[in-house]
C-alpha cells in the first residue's frame, strides 16, 4: 500500500480550532489541553493540532496540489486533469 506524504506549515496549528477554526494563543491552556474561547471546542492540544494538520493536507490535494505556499490555491482542476476526465 502506497501513501502521500505533504509538507504542512505548522505555524498556529496547536492555537487554531480544529472545530470553528478560531485561532488565539488563549485557546492553548497548557501543553496538553485545548480549548477554543470560541466555541467551546476542548481536545488534546497533541490532537487538535493533529487535526488541523490533516485538515491543511486534505485541503492541499483537493485543489490538486502537492505542497502548501501559504497561499490560497486555485480551486479550479488544472487544464491536465480536465482533459483526462472528458
Amino acid at each position: 500500500r502506497g501513501g502521500q506524504v505533504l509538507a504542512v506549515p505548522p505555524a498556529y496549528t496547536s492555537q487554531r480550532c480544529a472545530c470553528c477554526g478560531h485561532t488565539a494563543k488563549e485557546n492553548r491552556l497548557s501543553q496538553s489541553k485545548f480549548m477554543c474561547q470560541v466555541c467551546g471546542y476542548t481536545a488534546n492540544a497533541d490532537v487538535n493540532g493533529a487535526r488541523n494538520m490533516l485538515a491543511a493536507g486534505h485541503a492541499v490535494l483537493a485543489c490538486g496540489g502537492t505542497e502548501q505556499s501559504g497561499r490560497p490555491l486555485k480551486q479550479e482542476p488544472d487544464a491536465e486533469r480536465s482533459a483526462v476526465a472528458h
